[in-house]
């Protein structure tokens, strides 16, 4: 199985893995991996069909995700795993199937259960241009730049839309609210004050049923946070990792 990383820090240092979202790939993660990358070893992942890693067409999609999290997981011992949106879903069920091979879980942006609105699987369909341009207000909150927006939106592009598309479809088809409960791994759940995708209601309902949850709301961001407010983010990462190997 070939599945691409992106990977920058010290390899004797506590690993963090990092699974992007739908349409995303390792680059979702460009400012995580250079601003933590002093104090742990970043690995961003590229699901299969995204990025550099080769598309392998398998019927079941969310597993095929699931092995490519397994094949980078199983290199290291017990990393830190870490999901935005549609790998935050990705991060919690790879989390009750396999607990003993992570120390801790890191959920930005995502929820026990994803509905996407049936115009976004229009747009893809019939108006990628369209998406593209939308992403703008249903990805960041209005404080964001331009170059943020930008930058972003040039890396969408780069996604097939029938990519896209199927990971949405994964994503609607997502529900695990009766088994969240069942996460017992050391969790943090990260959210933007101001994301329309994912509400932080979302977030909330995870952090009421995971016990050992910790939750943080980041001011003056939506569901792209990592890119919006990236450092208060990595130091809620940073923070929180280092505690638990207190």
């Amino acid at each position: 199985m070939s599945v691409h990383i992106e990977e920058f820090g010290d390899q004797d240092t506590t690993s963090l893995i990092l699974v992007h979202g739908a349409g995303g790939s390792s680059a979702t993660w460009f400012m995580q991996l250079r601003g933590l990358q002093d104090r742990f070893h970043v690995i961003a992942i590229d699901l299969n069909g995204h990025g550099r890693t080769p598309d392998r067409n398998e019927s079941d999609i969310l597993q095929s995700y699931l092995d490519d999290i397994d094949h980078i997981v199983t290199q290291f011992n017990k990393p830190y795993l870490g999901g935005h949106s549609m790998g935050g879903a990705l991060t919690q069920l790879y989390s009750l199937r396999y607990p003993d091979k992570l120390s801790g879980i890191i959920l930005i942006g995502t929820g026990g259960r994803l509905r996407v609105h049936p115009m976004i699987f229009e747009m893809l369909r019939n108006n990628f241009d369209e998406y593209v341009r939308s992403s703008a207000s249903f990805m960041f909150d209005e404080s964001t730049s331009s170059e943020v927006i930008t930058a972003s939106q040039k890396e969408i592009r780069k996604c097939k839309p029938s990519i896209i598309e199927r990971d949405f479809r994964a994503c609607d088809g997502f529900d695990i609210m009766d088994k969240v409960s069942r996460i017992n791994l050391p969790t943090l759940i990260l959210v933007g004050e101001n994301d329309q995708m994912t509400p932080e209601k979302y977030s909330t309902y995870l952090h009421e049923n995971i016990k050992k949850s910790v939750m943080r709301a980041i001011p003056k961001a939506g569901h792209a946070v990592m890119l919006e407010q990236s450092e208060l983010l990595n130091r809620s990462i940073a923070e929180w990792v280092l505690e638990q190997k207190k």
